[in-house]
C-alpha cells in the first residue's frame, strides 16, 4: 500500500510539473513544455481560440502560469501593476498597482515591465526597474517588498527573477552597481549578496544547472559568464570574452551550456559602416567636403540591425560630437576613420558558443566549439534532443548539431522583421514569434520545415509559454491563449 501511495504522490508530482510555466522561458529557463501534449499547428484571431484578455496595461513581460493563475507585469502612465488572470476563463481576478513619481529611462522598444515575474507555488515575486521586488501571495495579499533605488541601465531593466527552491533569486548589473542576490521567498529577508562590480549594463535573466554535487548558479553579463555556488553566492568559475552587452539566457544540454555572444562589428548579418565618399554623396548639400552637423541629422542610419525595421540603428547624428574631434561643427574624412578605428575596439566573439564547465574545482572551463553564424542579438537559443536552434533578425532560422557545432540548416522562416521572443518548444514543434505579431511554427529536426505562420496582427515582444497543452502569446493589447479543445 506505502508503494501505491508513493506511486500516486509522483505521478501527481509530474502531472502537476507539467501543468507549470513558472519563469521566463518555463522550467529553468529552457523554453521546453514538460510533456507531450497536441498543440495546434495553425492558430489566430478567429482560430483555436480559447480564450483572449485585453491588456490595458502595456509592458513586455512573458506570462507564467501556475495552479488556476497567469501572472504578468505591465505599466500604465504612472503605475507598476502585477495582474492575475483567471487560467480557465481569462477574466481578471486580481491587480495590484504601485505608483511611482516617475519609470527609470528605458530604450524605446524596452518597457516599464518587461522583466518577466516568478512563482514558488504559494506566492508570485514582480520586478520592475522603477522600483524594486514585491512579493504577492495568490489571493493577491502583499507579503513582503525590497524597494530599490533607481539606477543607471543603458537600455532599462530586462533581467527577470528566478524562484530556486525557497529562495527568489535576482541579478540586478547596472551602471551605478551589480550585484547577485538570494532572498528568502517567505519573508525577502538577504540569504547571500554576491558583489559584481565590473559588470555595466545586463538583461541575461540566470539558470542553474547541478555540476557533481553542487548546484550551480550561471549568470551571463557583460563580457563574461560566471558560475556561483547557488547555496552560497561563491564564484566557482567564468568564461570572458563574451557579448558587451548581453540580453539572452543561456541554456543547458549533452553537459555542456550554450550561450550566444552577439558582436555588430564582425556579424555577417549587419549591414556595415560606409566609406565617408558615400556620406557625402549622400548628405553633403552645400558640396564643402565635409559634413555639417544639421547636413549630419538627415543620416538615418550608418551602423544597421540586419531587417530589424530600423529598430537600434545608430543614426550619424548620434556620433556627430564623439567624432567632431576639433569642434569646429564639421566633419571631415580624417575624423571619419575614429568611428572604424572605435569598432575595432569591439573584441568579443560573434557566435554560438558551446562551453564545457571544468571537471574539477582546479580545472578551467573548456569553449569546446564555436558557430559564427545566424547569432540573435535578443533572442535566447533553444537545446532539444541533441541540436541547438536559433532565430535572429528578419527571421532567419539556424540549426547545429549541439555536440559538434556542425550546421544542420539555415534559412528563412518567412516571416520577417526584427526578434526580441525566444523560441521555446512544444509537441514537437518550435514556436517563433516575431515582432510584427507572425508565430512561425516549424517542426524540431535535422531540416527546416515550416508548418505555419500565424499573423496576430499585433506587434509581440513577450516570449509565448507553452503549459497544458496550450500556447499563452502576449501582444500589445492582449493575452492570447491556443489550443485545440
Amino acid at each position: 500500500m506505502r508503494c501505491l501511495t508513493l506511486m500516486v504522490s509522483f505521478v501527481a508530482a509530474l502531472s502537476a510539473r507539467a501543468q507549470e510555466w513558472p519563469r521566463f522561458r518555463g522550467p529553468n529557463g529552457a523554453g521546453h513544455a514538460v510533456g507531450d501534449a497536441d498543440l495546434p499547428v495553425e492558430f489566430g484571431v478567429s482560430k483555436h481560440v480559447v480564450w483572449k484578455a485585453t491588456l490595458d496595461a502595456g509592458g513586455h513581460s512573458s506570462p507564467v502560469i501556475v495552479g488556476r493563475h497567469v501572472f504578468l507585469t505591465g505599466a500604465t502612465e504612472n503605475a507598476l501593476h502585477t495582474i492575475c488572470l483567471d487560467r480557465a476563463t481569462g477574466a481578471e481576478r486580481w491587480r495590484r498597482s504601485l505608483e511611482v513619481e516617475d519609470f527609470e529611462k528605458v530604450h524605446r522598444v524596452n518597457s516599464a515591465a518587461s522583466p518577466t515575474p516568478a512563482v514558488d507555488g504559494e506566492r508570485v515575486f514582480a520586478y520592475f526597474g522603477s522600483f524594486g521586488v514585491i512579493g504577492y501571495d495568490f489571493a493577491g495579499e502583499e507579503v513582503w517588498r525590497r524597494e530599490l533605488p533607481r539606477q543607471r541601465n543603458t537600455f532599462g531593466t530586462g533581467a527577470s527573477p528566478i524562484v530556486v527552491g525557497d529562495r527568489v533569486i535576482l541579478c540586478r548589473d547596472t551602471n551605478d552597481e551589480s550585484w547577485v542576490e538570494a532572498m528568502a521567498c517567505a519573508t525577502g529577508e538577504t540569504v547571500w549578496k554576491t558583489d559584481r562590480t565590473g559588470f555595466p549594463s545586463g538583461w541575461s535573466t540566470p539558470i542553474v544547472w547541478r555540476r557533481g554535487d553542487v548546484e550551480e548558479l550561471l549568470i551571463y553579463g557583460a563580457f563574461k559568464l560566471t558560475a556561483y555556488d547557488l547555496a552560497t553566492g561563491e564564484e566557482r568559475w567564468s568564461v570572458p570574452g563574451l557579448a558587451d552587452e548581453p540580453c539572452i539566457t543561456p541554456v543547458k544540454g549533452d553537459g555542456m551550456v550554450f550561450v550566444t555572444s552577439y558582436n555588430m562589428r564582425t556579424n555577417p548579418e549587419v549591414i556595415g559602416v560606409p566609406q565617408f565618399s558615400k556620406l557625402l554623396e549622400d548628405h553633403d548639400a552645400d558640396g564643402s567636403g565635409t559634413l555639417s552637423r544639421e547636413e549630419a541629422k538627415a543620416n538615418k542610419s550608418i551602423l544597421s540591425r540586419f531587417d530589424a525595421d530600423g529598430e537600434g540603428d545608430h543614426p550619424l547624428s548620434l556620433f556627430f560630437r564623439f567624432l567632431d574631434r576639433d569642434r569646429d561643427g564639421q566633419l571631415t574624412g580624417e575624423e571619419w576613420q575614429k568611428m572604424f578605428s572605435w569598432l575595432e575596439t569591439f573584441k568579443h566573439a560573434n557566435a554560438l558558443l558551446a562551453i564545457r564547465p571544468p571537471k574539477d574545482d582546479t580545472g578551467q572551463p573548456e569553449i569546446v566549439w564555436q558557430h559564427p553564424r545566424g547569432v540573435p542579438e535578443c533572442p535566447s537559443p533553444l537545446y532539444h534532443d541533441g541540436r541547438v536552434y536559433l532565430v535572429k533578425n528578419g527571421g532567419i532560422a539556424t540549426c547545429v548539431d549541439a555536440k559538434t557545432g556542425k550546421a544542420l540548416f539555415s534559412g528563412r522562416l518567412g516571416a520577417r522583421g526584427p526578434r526580441y521572443a525566444s523560441p521555446v518548444y512544444g509537441d514537437g514543434k518550435i514556436f517563433a514569434a516575431s515582432a510584427r505579431g507572425v508565430v512561425t511554427v516549424l517542426e524540431a529536426g535535422d531540416e527546416l520545415k515550416v508548418l505555419a505562420q500565424n499573423d496576430l496582427g499585433e506587434r509581440v515582444m513577450a516570449t509565448p509559454a507553452i503549459v497544458g497543452g496550450r500556447i499563452y502569446v502576449r501582444t500589445e493589447e492582449h493575452l492570447w491563449v491556443f489550443g485545440r479543445e
